[in-house]
Protein backbone atom coordinates (compact mmCIF):
# COMPACT_ATOMS: atom_id res chain seq x y z
CA UNK A 1 0.00 0.00 0.00
CA UNK A 2 2.83 2.36 0.93
CA UNK A 3 4.93 1.99 -2.11
CA UNK A 4 1.78 2.45 -4.28
CA UNK A 5 1.04 5.53 -2.56
CA UNK A 6 4.83 6.62 -3.42
CA UNK A 7 4.38 5.37 -6.94
CA UNK A 8 1.53 7.22 -7.64
CA UNK A 9 2.52 10.54 -5.93
CA UNK A 10 5.80 9.92 -8.03
CA UNK A 11 3.75 9.54 -11.33
CA UNK A 12 1.60 13.10 -10.66
CA UNK A 13 4.77 15.27 -9.81
CA UNK A 14 6.70 13.71 -12.70
CA UNK A 15 3.58 14.33 -15.24
CA UNK A 16 3.12 17.58 -13.84
CA UNK A 17 6.92 18.52 -14.45
CA UNK A 18 7.39 16.86 -17.79
CA UNK A 19 4.28 18.72 -19.62
CA UNK A 20 2.50 20.76 -17.01
CA UNK A 21 -0.39 18.59 -17.43
CA UNK A 22 -1.41 17.26 -13.71
CA UNK A 23 -2.28 13.51 -14.01
CA UNK A 24 -5.69 12.40 -12.32
CA UNK A 25 -4.08 11.08 -8.58
CA UNK A 26 -7.29 8.52 -8.91
CA UNK A 27 -6.02 7.06 -12.19
CA UNK A 28 -2.22 7.72 -10.96
CA UNK A 29 -3.13 4.97 -7.94
CA UNK A 30 -4.58 2.57 -10.07
CA UNK A 31 -1.97 2.14 -11.99
CA UNK A 32 0.51 2.32 -9.38
CA UNK A 33 -1.74 -0.71 -7.73
CA UNK A 34 -1.82 -2.65 -11.30
CA UNK A 35 2.45 -2.53 -11.07
CA UNK A 36 3.17 -3.30 -7.18
CA UNK A 37 0.37 -5.55 -6.45
CA UNK A 38 1.72 -8.53 -8.40
CA UNK A 39 4.92 -8.21 -6.16
CA UNK A 40 2.97 -9.39 -3.31
CA UNK A 41 2.44 -12.62 -3.90
CA UNK A 42 5.68 -13.01 -5.67
CA UNK A 43 7.18 -11.51 -2.78
CA UNK A 44 5.83 -14.80 -0.74
CA UNK A 45 7.38 -17.28 -3.49
CA UNK A 46 11.04 -15.63 -3.06
CA UNK A 47 10.82 -15.88 0.94
CA UNK A 48 9.74 -19.67 0.64
CA UNK A 49 12.59 -19.72 -1.87
CA UNK A 50 14.91 -17.93 0.58
CA UNK A 51 13.90 -20.27 3.27
CA UNK A 52 13.99 -23.11 1.21
CA UNK A 53 17.53 -22.80 -0.51
CA UNK A 54 19.60 -20.79 1.93
CA UNK A 55 23.22 -20.01 0.36
CA UNK A 56 26.11 -21.75 2.51
CA UNK A 57 29.45 -22.25 2.27
CA UNK A 58 29.24 -25.66 1.52
CA UNK A 59 25.91 -25.66 -1.16
CA UNK A 60 26.52 -21.92 -2.19
CA UNK A 61 27.34 -22.98 -6.13
CA UNK A 62 23.68 -25.35 -6.62
CA UNK A 63 21.51 -22.83 -4.50
CA UNK A 64 23.13 -19.42 -6.07
CA UNK A 65 22.17 -21.13 -9.80
CA UNK A 66 18.83 -21.94 -8.51
CA UNK A 67 18.20 -18.12 -7.27
CA UNK A 68 19.22 -16.44 -10.40
CA UNK A 69 17.47 -19.28 -12.29
CA UNK A 70 14.22 -17.98 -10.44
CA UNK A 71 14.99 -14.10 -10.82
CA UNK A 72 14.21 -13.60 -14.46
CA UNK A 73 11.19 -16.37 -13.90
CA UNK A 74 9.53 -13.90 -10.87
CA UNK A 75 10.46 -10.97 -13.27
CA UNK A 76 8.44 -12.70 -16.22
CA UNK A 77 5.48 -13.70 -14.25
CA UNK A 78 5.31 -9.89 -12.30
CA UNK A 79 5.31 -7.76 -15.94
CA UNK A 80 3.11 -10.35 -17.36
CA UNK A 81 0.85 -9.87 -14.34
CA UNK A 82 0.91 -6.31 -14.83
CA UNK A 83 0.17 -6.33 -18.30
CA UNK A 84 -2.86 -8.34 -17.65
CA UNK A 85 -3.94 -5.71 -14.96
CA UNK A 86 -3.71 -3.09 -17.77
CA UNK A 87 -5.71 -5.22 -20.27
CA UNK A 88 -8.36 -6.25 -17.83
CA UNK A 89 -8.80 -1.99 -16.61
CA UNK A 90 -9.24 -1.13 -20.02
CA UNK A 91 -11.48 -4.19 -20.95
CA UNK A 92 -9.41 -5.95 -23.07
CA UNK A 93 -7.62 -9.16 -23.25
CA UNK A 94 -5.01 -9.56 -26.30
CA UNK A 95 -4.01 -12.98 -26.21
CA UNK A 96 -1.82 -15.27 -24.59
CA UNK A 97 0.83 -14.52 -27.00
CA UNK A 98 0.85 -11.12 -26.68
CA UNK A 99 0.71 -11.59 -23.19
CA UNK A 100 3.72 -13.61 -23.22
CA UNK A 101 5.57 -11.06 -25.03
CA UNK A 102 4.71 -8.27 -23.22
CA UNK A 103 5.69 -10.60 -19.93
CA UNK A 104 9.00 -11.26 -21.46
CA UNK A 105 9.98 -7.98 -23.32
CA UNK A 106 9.45 -5.87 -20.02
CA UNK A 107 11.33 -8.79 -17.46
CA UNK A 108 14.26 -8.14 -20.10
CA UNK A 109 14.34 -4.52 -19.93
CA UNK A 110 13.41 -4.57 -15.59
CA UNK A 111 15.74 -7.56 -15.45
CA UNK A 112 18.05 -5.73 -13.07
CA UNK A 113 15.05 -3.97 -11.19
CA UNK A 114 13.72 -7.63 -10.49
CA UNK A 115 17.18 -8.63 -9.65
CA UNK A 116 17.40 -6.03 -6.89
CA UNK A 117 14.28 -6.73 -5.30
CA UNK A 118 14.43 -10.49 -5.35
CA UNK A 119 18.06 -9.53 -3.54
CA UNK A 120 16.55 -7.29 -1.05
CA UNK A 121 14.05 -9.70 -0.47
CA UNK A 122 16.02 -12.68 0.07
CA UNK A 123 18.77 -10.69 2.27
CA UNK A 124 15.82 -9.26 4.94
CA UNK A 125 14.45 -13.18 5.36
CA UNK A 126 17.62 -14.39 5.93
CA UNK A 127 18.62 -11.98 8.15
CA UNK A 128 15.25 -12.52 9.95
CA UNK A 129 16.05 -16.02 10.23
CA UNK A 130 19.30 -15.56 11.22
CA UNK A 131 18.39 -13.06 14.37
CA UNK A 132 15.63 -15.58 15.16
CA UNK A 133 17.92 -18.40 15.09
CA UNK A 134 20.66 -16.74 17.39
CA UNK A 135 18.14 -15.41 20.08
CA UNK A 136 17.17 -19.42 20.18
CA UNK A 137 20.84 -20.69 20.51
CA UNK A 138 21.38 -18.00 22.72
CA UNK A 139 18.08 -18.70 24.77
CA UNK A 140 18.98 -22.62 24.63
CA UNK A 141 22.79 -21.83 25.71
CA UNK A 142 21.46 -19.75 28.68
CA UNK A 143 19.42 -22.51 29.58
CA UNK A 144 22.17 -25.39 29.53
CA UNK A 145 24.25 -22.87 31.73
CA UNK A 146 21.72 -22.97 34.17
CA UNK A 147 20.81 -26.70 34.31
CA UNK A 148 24.84 -27.24 34.53
CA UNK A 149 25.26 -24.46 37.42
CA UNK A 150 22.11 -26.35 39.17
CA UNK A 151 23.42 -29.72 38.58
CA UNK A 152 27.18 -28.69 40.13
CA UNK A 153 25.50 -27.27 43.06
CA UNK A 154 22.98 -29.73 43.82
CA UNK A 155 25.99 -32.28 43.65
CA UNK A 156 28.48 -29.46 45.89
CA UNK A 157 25.53 -29.80 48.44
CA UNK A 158 25.53 -33.83 48.24
CA UNK A 159 28.74 -33.86 49.01
CA UNK A 160 27.99 -31.86 52.43
CA UNK A 161 25.49 -34.26 54.04
CA UNK A 162 27.51 -37.78 53.89
CA UNK A 163 30.59 -35.42 54.92
CA UNK A 164 28.78 -33.80 57.87
CA UNK A 165 26.80 -37.74 58.79
CA UNK A 166 30.15 -39.43 58.50
CA UNK A 167 32.01 -36.96 60.88
CA UNK A 168 29.19 -37.11 63.10
CA UNK A 169 29.40 -40.89 63.58
CA UNK A 170 33.48 -40.68 63.72
CA UNK A 171 32.48 -38.22 67.20
CA UNK A 172 29.88 -41.01 68.46
CA UNK A 173 31.99 -43.67 67.82
CA UNK A 174 34.62 -41.71 70.01
CA UNK A 175 32.12 -41.54 72.56
CA UNK A 176 31.33 -45.42 72.31
CA UNK A 177 35.25 -45.97 72.44
CA UNK A 178 35.61 -44.00 75.75
CA UNK A 179 32.97 -45.61 77.20
CA UNK A 180 30.59 -42.66 77.61
CA UNK A 181 27.78 -44.88 75.93
CA UNK A 182 24.77 -42.33 77.59
CA UNK A 183 26.47 -39.52 75.80
CA UNK A 184 26.69 -41.49 72.33
CA UNK A 185 23.14 -42.79 72.96
CA UNK A 186 21.77 -39.16 73.65
CA UNK A 187 24.08 -37.62 70.33
CA UNK A 188 22.37 -40.54 67.81
CA UNK A 189 18.78 -39.33 69.07
CA UNK A 190 20.08 -35.76 68.42
CA UNK A 191 21.64 -36.78 65.34
CA UNK A 192 18.34 -38.38 64.00
CA UNK A 193 16.34 -34.88 64.25
CA UNK A 194 19.62 -32.83 62.88
CA UNK A 195 20.38 -35.37 59.69
CA UNK A 196 16.12 -34.99 59.23
CA UNK A 197 16.50 -30.75 59.08
CA UNK A 198 19.92 -31.37 56.82
CA UNK A 199 17.69 -33.15 54.58
CA UNK A 200 15.07 -30.82 54.32
CA UNK A 201 17.09 -28.14 54.33
CA UNK A 202 19.59 -29.23 51.33
CA UNK A 203 16.58 -29.71 49.15
CA UNK A 204 16.21 -25.96 48.31
CA UNK A 205 18.83 -23.52 46.90
CA UNK A 206 18.82 -20.97 50.02
CA UNK A 207 17.36 -21.20 53.06
CA UNK A 208 16.89 -18.29 55.92
CA UNK A 209 19.49 -17.53 58.07
CA UNK A 210 17.64 -17.75 60.88
CA UNK A 211 16.84 -21.61 59.92
CA UNK A 212 20.51 -22.18 59.31
CA UNK A 213 21.36 -20.61 62.40
CA UNK A 214 19.14 -23.31 64.35
CA UNK A 215 21.42 -26.02 62.16
CA UNK A 216 24.02 -24.75 63.92
CA UNK A 217 23.52 -24.82 66.95
CA UNK A 218 21.64 -28.66 67.29
CA UNK A 219 24.92 -29.41 65.48
CA UNK A 220 26.78 -27.74 68.34
CA UNK A 221 24.50 -29.63 70.89
CA UNK A 222 26.17 -32.76 69.73
CA UNK A 223 29.86 -31.32 69.92
CA UNK A 224 28.63 -30.06 73.53
CA UNK A 225 27.63 -34.01 74.56
CA UNK A 226 31.23 -34.57 73.52
CA UNK A 227 33.63 -32.23 74.56
CA UNK A 228 31.16 -31.17 78.01
CA UNK A 229 32.76 -28.37 79.91
CA UNK A 230 35.45 -28.01 77.09
CA UNK A 231 33.23 -26.38 74.92
CA UNK A 232 31.94 -22.84 75.24
CA UNK A 233 29.79 -22.09 72.30
CA UNK A 234 27.87 -18.39 71.43
CA UNK A 235 25.54 -17.85 68.22
CA UNK A 236 24.16 -14.52 67.76
CA UNK A 237 22.62 -12.45 64.53
CA UNK A 238 21.64 -9.11 64.16
CA UNK A 239 17.30 -9.12 63.23
CA UNK A 240 17.89 -7.75 60.06
CA UNK A 241 20.61 -10.66 59.05
CA UNK A 242 18.06 -13.41 60.31
CA UNK A 243 15.65 -12.91 57.29
CA UNK A 244 18.36 -12.70 55.00
CA UNK A 245 18.88 -16.12 52.52
CA UNK A 246 21.89 -18.15 52.38
CA UNK A 247 22.78 -21.75 51.01
CA UNK A 248 22.13 -24.54 53.51
CA UNK A 249 24.77 -26.06 55.22
CA UNK A 250 26.98 -22.98 54.07
CA UNK A 251 28.06 -22.60 58.49
CA UNK A 252 28.19 -26.08 59.26
CA UNK A 253 31.49 -26.71 58.21
CA UNK A 254 33.10 -23.70 58.97
CA UNK A 255 31.34 -24.59 62.42
CA UNK A 256 33.10 -28.24 62.08
CA UNK A 257 36.35 -27.02 61.54
CA UNK A 258 36.69 -24.23 64.39
CA UNK A 259 36.19 -27.55 66.48
CA UNK A 260 38.38 -30.09 64.62
CA UNK A 261 41.43 -27.43 64.36
CA UNK A 262 40.68 -25.40 67.52
CA UNK A 263 39.11 -26.96 70.39
CA UNK A 264 40.04 -30.80 69.96
CA UNK A 265 43.97 -29.36 69.19
CA UNK A 266 43.67 -27.51 72.56
CA UNK A 267 44.11 -29.09 75.93
CA UNK A 268 42.03 -26.56 78.00
CA UNK A 269 38.88 -25.21 77.47
CA UNK A 270 37.90 -23.42 74.30
CA UNK A 271 35.05 -21.13 72.81
CA UNK A 272 33.03 -21.22 68.94
CA UNK A 273 31.71 -17.92 68.41
CA UNK A 274 29.36 -17.61 65.39
CA UNK A 275 27.89 -14.24 64.28
CA UNK A 276 26.36 -12.84 61.85
CA UNK A 277 25.52 -8.93 60.46
CA UNK A 278 24.58 -7.04 57.89
CA UNK A 279 26.63 -4.29 56.39
CA UNK A 280 25.43 -2.18 53.20
CA UNK A 281 24.08 -4.88 50.91
CA UNK A 282 25.99 -7.88 51.96
CA UNK A 283 25.85 -10.30 54.52
CA UNK A 284 28.81 -11.24 56.67
CA UNK A 285 29.18 -14.42 58.56
CA UNK A 286 31.56 -15.29 61.17
CA UNK A 287 32.92 -18.05 62.94
CA UNK A 288 35.58 -17.35 65.25
CA UNK A 289 37.76 -19.84 68.08
CA UNK A 290 40.16 -19.18 70.48
CA UNK A 291 42.58 -22.43 69.60
CA UNK A 292 46.17 -22.87 68.20
CA UNK A 293 45.12 -20.90 64.44
CA UNK A 294 45.65 -22.43 61.82
CA UNK A 295 49.37 -21.93 60.84
CA UNK A 296 49.99 -23.78 64.39
CA UNK A 297 47.27 -26.91 63.71
CA UNK A 298 48.43 -30.14 62.77
CA UNK A 299 46.97 -31.04 59.51
CA UNK A 300 44.62 -33.47 59.84
CA UNK A 301 42.99 -36.69 57.36
CA UNK A 302 40.39 -35.61 55.40
CA UNK A 303 40.64 -31.82 56.37
CA UNK A 304 40.17 -28.94 53.62
CA UNK A 305 37.26 -31.16 51.74
CA UNK A 306 34.60 -28.54 53.83
CA UNK A 307 36.09 -25.71 52.80
CA UNK A 308 36.81 -26.44 49.54
CA UNK A 309 33.22 -27.45 48.84
CA UNK A 310 32.08 -24.44 50.67
CA UNK A 311 34.35 -22.18 48.29
CA UNK A 312 33.03 -24.29 44.94
CA UNK A 313 29.58 -23.46 46.35
CA UNK A 314 29.79 -19.81 46.35
CA UNK A 315 31.60 -19.65 43.40
CA UNK A 316 28.56 -21.57 41.70
CA UNK A 317 25.90 -19.27 43.36
CA UNK A 318 27.53 -15.91 43.93
CA UNK A 319 30.69 -15.75 41.31
CA UNK A 320 32.78 -13.30 42.63
CA UNK A 321 30.87 -11.46 44.69
CA UNK A 322 31.29 -13.69 47.78
CA UNK A 323 34.42 -14.19 49.78
CA UNK A 324 35.50 -16.49 52.16
CA UNK A 325 38.58 -15.38 54.46
CA UNK A 326 40.55 -17.25 56.96
CA UNK A 327 43.16 -15.65 58.73
CA UNK A 328 44.52 -16.16 62.24
CA UNK A 329 42.76 -14.14 65.15
CA UNK A 330 45.45 -11.75 67.03
CA UNK A 331 44.78 -13.05 70.19
CA UNK A 332 45.29 -16.75 69.10
CA UNK A 333 42.70 -18.62 67.20
CA UNK A 334 41.49 -18.60 63.75
CA UNK A 335 38.75 -16.22 62.37
CA UNK A 336 36.81 -17.41 59.44
CA UNK A 337 34.84 -14.49 57.39
CA UNK A 338 32.31 -15.31 54.66
CA UNK A 339 30.59 -12.29 53.08
CA UNK A 340 28.14 -12.83 50.29
CA UNK A 341 25.09 -10.66 48.80
CA UNK A 342 21.94 -9.82 50.71
CA UNK A 343 18.90 -11.03 49.63
CA UNK A 344 16.56 -10.40 52.36
CA UNK A 345 13.58 -12.67 52.65
CA UNK A 346 9.95 -11.21 52.54
CA UNK A 347 8.65 -9.31 55.69
CA UNK A 348 6.15 -11.76 56.15
CA UNK A 349 8.44 -14.55 56.72
CA UNK A 350 10.48 -12.81 59.22
CA UNK A 351 11.60 -15.22 62.69
CA UNK A 352 12.31 -14.27 66.11
CA UNK A 353 16.17 -13.58 66.90
CA UNK A 354 18.55 -15.83 67.62
CA UNK A 355 21.29 -14.83 70.12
Amino acid sequence: MSVAAVLAAQNVVGAAMRNGNAVPLGRAMQTAFIQTLPWVPLTLVVIALALRFPISRATWRRRLLVHLLAVPLVAFTANALVTLGFWTSTGRFKGLGALARQGLTWATIQLHLALLIYGVVYAITRGVVYYRETRARELQLARMEGQLARAQLQALTAQIRPHFLFNTLHTIGQLWRSGRSDDADAMLDHLGALFHKVQRSTSQPEVPLAEELELVRDYLTIEQARFRDRLCTTVRASDEALGALVPPLILQPLVENAIRHGISAAATAGAVDVCAVVDDSRLTLTVRDDGPGMSSAPAQPGSGTGLRTTRERLTQLYGDAANLRIEDAPRGGTIVTLAIPLVRRSPADGDDPIG
